[in-house]
């Protein structure tokens, strides 16, 4: 169903649900979704560690300018008021952007969406497995037993925002 409304979001018409009619179809839409599930996973974990290197690289760029700046101002002897008010702004945003580092938490929620990804590719090689098995072979259990595990993973992923959806 998250397919069908994200196609309908991107084309701006809603369409009707048509459910899978036999557990092949069924297997085969839940590759589907698994699959894309994984990739979404993927990509916001990237997404969130690349902010955090950049933010991360900004607080070592300010921190590392901010000291070297209070190191100058205590050897030299007339630092103008200026240069004081600067030192003391540099220093500000350095202790905002270390804040914001801390409160953001990019490299744990990186970490749960990339643990989510692998969770669903997990999932996906292991309904490829079934579906490539002979039709016979579709056991009921193991079909409730990958329907439970997909549910348990969709309760304990971390959320994905509609905007990841779209890249």
């Amino acid at each position: 169903m998250t397919d069908l409304l994200l196609q309908s979001q991107r084309t701006g018409t809603a369409s009707s649900y048509d459910p899978p009619r036999d557990t092949p179809a069924l297997v085969l839409a839940w590759i589907r979704r698994a699959r894309e599930s994984q990739i979404r996973h993927y990509t916001m974990a990237d997404r969130l560690t690349r902010c955090g290197r950049r933010l991360g690289l900004g607080v070592i760029g300010i921190t590392a300018a901010t000291g070297t700046s209070a190191f100058l101002s205590l050897v030299a002897q007339a630092v103008s008021p200026d240069v004081r008010i600067i030192i003391g702004m540099t220093s500000l945003s350095a202790a905002v952007l270390a804040s914001l580092q801390t409160l953001l938490r990019y490299s744990e929620r990186a970490e749960l969406h990339r643990r989510a990804g692998a969770q669903y590719g997990a999932v996906r090689r292991r309904l490829e497995a079934l579906h490539a098995a002979s039709p016979c072979v579709h056991d009921a259990c193991v079909i409730d037993a990958v329907r439970d595990e997909l549910d348990h993973i969709a309760q304990t992923a971390p959320h994905l925002p509609r905007a990841a959806a779209k890249s």
